[in-house]
């Protein structure tokens, strides 16, 4: 068995720490639906922003052709809802969501008819910092630091919706 030198553990982990943010993205539950359907958006916070304790304020910017329908509040949460997006923010600490806790923030929509890729912007907001998921693919493949949650809309009647 090798041995891994400490020094060489402590900076796999910093390298690791580093990269976090690549990791560390807000998904949907669900990745793709049929065109001209309703879709519920249900977004996936898995922590706090870097060097953050708690998440206190998420927004989600909706994409061109998205038409929302209903958004869930969250008890202790303020909610501003406008045709073009989407903002809970927390109360107060106690609302807060704490460190690595894991959750979701849920809205209901119209997809379009018009099979293709829609990107949902999301911004995060910390009791230190903000992260904003708003970053789209390049076309040289490279995959974003922040990256906007990604949703394929299916031709209607077409295929089934992944999760």
């Amino acid at each position: 068995m090798k041995k891994m030198h400490p020094g060489g553990v402590a900076a796999a982990f910093m390298l690791a720490l580093a990269a976090a943010p690549a990791f560390a993205h807000i998904t949907l539950s669900q990745q793709s639906a049929p065109a001209a359907s309703d879709y519920d958006a249900s977004f996936r916070v898995g922590h706090a922003c870097a060097g953050a304790g708690a998440t206190t304020g998420v927004t989600a910017r909706l994409p061109e052709g998205f038409t929302l329908i209903a958004v869930e509040p969250r008890d202790g949460w303020t909610l501003t809802v406008t045709p073009k997006q989407v903002q809970w923010l927390a109360g107060g600490p106690a609302a807060a969501i704490s460190g690595s806790v894991k959750t979701t923030f849920n809205l209901r929509g119209r997809l379009p008819a018009t099979p293709g890729t829609l990107y949902f912007k999301v911004r995060q907001d910390c009791d230190v910092g903000s992260a904003d998921w708003a970053e789209l693919p390049t076309r040289d493949g490279d995959k974003p630091d922040f990256p906007a949650a990604k949703l394929e809309v299916l031709p209607a009647g077409g295929g089934e919706s992944r999760q």
